[in-house]
């Protein structure tokens, strides 16, 4: 089967092709929302809500385009989605005067080194993203256009600041390199 007639089958509502979708994104989206997310928990339960939406969206998907671009782009949706209602539910917690809970856990980032962690915190979701995007995936900025909603030019020009502002948080740390093995 080519990509193609899978995309046309997972238009169609066909099971096999979900199971297709899901065998060959769920390794690389994991990664993506443990990148966004910061905690491997809760990206492995917006993997599971990213996989639903899709199939529950599948009708507004244009089986002539990529797959790829529009679940990279549900997937960054629901991360952020997760993140919002994280951060409701530490606002109520402390409301309520009890302890904090659902933080971000250092102790749940097993495939990255503490610094690199530490650091990926220090950056917004949509830096994270396009990061990720860039460095470990190899995206273009086109297709990242497509996940971020947002032009080419713009991510091109937020990625030249984020790597200053890395090469400058590095200064101050032990160096750092960022390559595919740090996630993985």
């Amino acid at each position: 089967m080519n990509s193609k007639e899978v995309q046309y089958a997972f238009v169609r509502g066909e099971e096999w092709a979900l199971e297709a979708i899901i065998n060959t994104y769920s390794s690389p989206l994991l990664r993506y929302c443990t990148t966004i997310l910061c905690n491997m928990e809760e990206a492995k339960d917006v993997l599971q809500e990213t996989f639903i939406k899709a199939f529950e969206r599948r009708k507004r998907f244009d089986p002539e385009t990529s797959i790829n671009s529009w679940i990279y782009r549900i997937a960054y949706t629901t991360a952020i989605d997760s993140m919002r209602k994280s951060k409701r539910r530490e606002k109520l917690i402390l409301i309520k005067g009890k302890e904090e809970e659902n933080k971000h856990d250092v102790s749940n980032h097993d495939s990255v080194s503490e610094p690199l962690h530490s650091i990926l915190l220090s950056l917004s979701a949509a830096e994270r993203t396009l990061l990720y995007g860039r460095v470990l995936e190899d995206k273009s900025y086109k297709e990242l256009a497509l996940i971020l909603n947002s032009s080419e030019t713009a991510l091109q020009k937020r990625y030249e600041r984020l790597i200053r502002k890395l090469s400058q948080t590095s200064d101050q740390r032990e160096p750092i390199k960022l390559s595919k093995e740090c996630i993985e």
